[in-house]
């Protein structure tokens, strides 16, 4: 291989790693740092689902604490789309708060994925890829609303954005000299916008603490909920197989029985925010 083209190699490298910096939220040092790997979640056709970044167990700790969507304590998965494109943090922003109808998004979302699930499917392999995206589905609709609700709520209320402020962990962790008090209050809310758009809202734990510090709530139970968004985890993830091998059920008790699930869930969340 020629100088010029191991160099030129070497470019490419530096600004495909730069940008996975960028994406998990900590510097190009800090990211060639960390000892990782990259694979791809694909289907049979090749089709990509989305790159899973895989960080070694020797990894520093202090780096890990400081990257976006950190899953398991070691593992990041990113959408096709993040590498293609810069995410525009704003038009996603203005999406989601000119629909402030959450219910009934929901329920439209929720009745649309019901008609899905009684189409005749002529193959049973067809209809378990079917089911399997109905799962999916509802769960999304759950994540869209736990999201909606809760970017809109805070941006609207005073009292609500100030809570989130004072409680989220992000915040804590950023540390600036007085002097900066007039230009870190100036980037508060384009601040406070990236971390509710980054979130990952079928992470019940988060979430279940984001809504208690920031609306002053009773969460509901999430024991049921967080288990089928792990078995949506398997879907996405793992071809419909648990860890252990295991199939995950997306039969038509199944989609009925997390439909029931989720409603509660959304539901009793509307109750109690008078929505």
């Amino acid at each position: 291989m020629s100088k010029t083209k191991r160099h030129l190699i070497e470019i490419v490298e530096r600004v495909e790693n730069e940008r996975l910096a960028k994406i998990l939220g900590i510097t190009y040092d800090e990211f060639i740092s960390l000892d990782s790997k990259i694979e791809t979640n694909e289907s049979k056709d090749n089709l990509i689902y989305n790159y899973r970044i895989e960080f070694y167990e020797d990894s520093p700790k202090e780096i890990l604490e400081k990257i976006n969507k950190l899953e398991e304590g070691r593992r990041v998965y990113i959408e096709p789309w993040e590498l293609n494109q810069e995410y525009d943090y704003d038009e996603q922003f203005d999406a989601i708060t000119e629909n402030k109808d959450f219910i009934k998004k929901y329920q439209n979302e929720i009745e649309n994925l019901e008609i899905l699930s009684k189409l005749g499917v002529p193959f049973n392999e067809l209809k378990t890829v079917l089911n399997r995206q109905i799962f999916i589905g509802i769960i999304g609709a759950m994540e869209t609303f736990l999201s909606d609700v809760f970017i809109n709520l805070t941006f609207d209320n005073e009292k609500y954005f100030r809570n989130f402020i004072e409680s989220h962990p992000e915040f804590q962790k950023r540390k600036f000299e007085l002097r900066e008090i007039f230009e870190q209050s100036e980037k508060l809310e384009e601040t406070a916008k990236r971390i509710m758009l980054d979130t990952i809202y079928h992470n019940l734990p988060t979430v279940r603490k984001m809504y208690k510090d920031t609306f002053k709530i009773d969460f509901p139970d999430i024991k049921k909920s967080y288990e089928l968004v792990l078995q949506r985890h398997d879907l996405v993830h793992r071809n419909g197989s648990t860890k252990s091998g295991e199939l995950v059920i997306t039969d038509t008790v199944a989609i009925k029985e997390l439909i029931k699930t989720v409603n509660t869930l959304v539901y009793d969340i509307a109750k109690k925010l008078n929505l």
